[in-house]
Parts: C-alpha cells; structure tokens; sequence
C-alpha cells in the first residue's frame, strides 16, 4: 500500500566494498579472488565460483560455521595481478579465474573475473573487476527448423563495429526432441570469422545433441579476438537424415 508517513532508507555512499558472511571452515587472504559457495556464503574462489570480488582483508572462519564471521570484499575497481604471458595485445580482453590466485584468460571451465584493463608489463595486467557481468553481451540466433539434411551453408549472426573478444557459445533446443542424428548422418555446427573457425561441434550417436529445452557448450574458442568491422558466422552441416529441430545460437562476448 502508498507509505503515508516518512520513511528512513538505508543509503551506502561506498560503492567499492561490501561485506559479505563466510562460509564455514574457510580462511580468506588479502587480496585473494573471492567466490560465492553454492549456499551463498563467500570463499576462496573456485572455477566453478560466481566471483565476487578480491578480499579487502584476511579473515579467518576456520573454526567457524557458516556467517559465522564477515568479510569486506573489493566488487568494483581496478587491481594488478599476474596472468602469465599476458601482452599489450590483450589489453580490452575477458579474464577468468581457475582459483582465487590464478588469472587466465582461458574460459571454458573458470569463472568470468573481468577484463584487462591494461597490461603493465608482460604477465602483468590491471584487472578491472566486473562482478556484476556487465561486460558481457550476448547474441542470441534462431535456427529455423531445417528440414532433414538441410543445411546452413555460412549465415552472419552478428557485425561488430569495434573490437571485441569471445567468450563462449551453447546451443539450446528449443522443445523438440532431434532426430536422424547419428554416426553416418551427423550435426555439424560451426561458428567463423574472417579470420578462421571459432568454434565447431559435431554431433552423432556419441555426442548426442542436447534434448528439447536443454542446452549444450560448444566447447574451446579459438580465434577469439574480432577486429571491428568483422562479422560472425553460423554454418550447420547436417547429414541425410539429421534433424536438429529448431533451436538458438548463443554467444557471449566483451
């Protein structure tokens, strides 16, 4: 219902630290990449950990159950950290973390960090923190329900007008079971740009494409770096009697 009489709201000036409860038996170091446990309480960061920043301080909650003790956490801003043979080149590029004191720039498998903001020296980088993604755009494509062996020769799904970097690509069934794929009549789906193939995932009796409604990795980007003006291109080769069924493209990117 309308307030009918004043009201206090808290108001946080500080945009950069937030304190966040620990998980139990998890002892936080200063200046480590800090994670998300799956029951919300933050920890050492992990590969498959939603990363929420670096740690403001040491916090010890060893002995500890879970929030059982606090710790503030940097969500915003830029850092130096080490990312091993990291160059100039690499500077606007995506960053990911395989624990809370390894950078990579490897994505498949480790969790999204943020971007190179600079590169200090070789190794060297200046991370910029990006713990709410907001980074990261997504084209999602809608591959019509191609008839059985029909294909998509090499279809542009997205243009870039600047300089981007990919991160990854999925494919998602939309509702219908596939049929007709197996290891003589397979499901071929690649992505490309000017300057070569992306990524591309073949499906047959043994990979079996992904059932109605689910979704399914395409696996290691190669040639992730797009120059503006580049375009990106989806082809599906399908075999006499595949039949995917309608489903999306989706790729992420910075």
């Amino acid at each position: 219902m309308p307030l009918t009489a004043n009201t206090e709201v808290d108001h946080y000036i500080d945009q950069e630290l937030r304190a966040f409860q620990i998980a139990a038996a998890k002892h936080l170091y200063k200046g480590s990449l800090v994670g998300l446990s799956a029951t919300g309480f933050a920890q050492p960061l992990t590969a498959s950990d939603k990363c929420i920043g670096i740690a403001y301080e040491e916090m010890d909650n060893t002995s500890g159950a879970d929030g059982a003790l606090s710790l503030r956490v940097y969500t915003i801003g830029d850092f130096g950290h080490t990312l091993t043979d990291a160059t100039i080149a690499d500077i606007g590029r995506p960053v990911f973390a395989s624990a809370d004191d390894t950078l990579t720039f490897t994505a498949t498998a480790n969790a999204y960090v943020g971007l190179a903001q600079d590169v200090i020296s070789t190794g060297e980088i200046i991370l910029r923190l990006d713990t709410t993604h907001r980074q990261i755009k997504t084209v999602v494509h809608t591959v019509e329900n191609l008839a059985a062996g029909a294909d998509i020769a090499a279809r542009a799904i997205q243009g870039f007008d600047t300089d981007a970097w990919l991160i990854s690509a999925r494919v998602v069934n939309q509702a219908t079971a596939s049929a007709g794929i197996d290891n003589s009549n397979t499901c071929a789906i690649t992505l490309a740009t000017g300057i070569g193939t992306v990524v591309t995932k073949t499906y047959d009796a043994t990979t079996a494409f992904p059932a109605a409604n689910t979704k399914d990795d395409l696996g290691v980007l190669s040639n992730q770096h797009i120059s503006g003006g580049n375009v990106l291109t989806l082809a599906v080769t399908n075999g006499a009697t595949a039949d995917p069924g309608p489903f999306l493209v989706i790729v992420d990117y910075v």
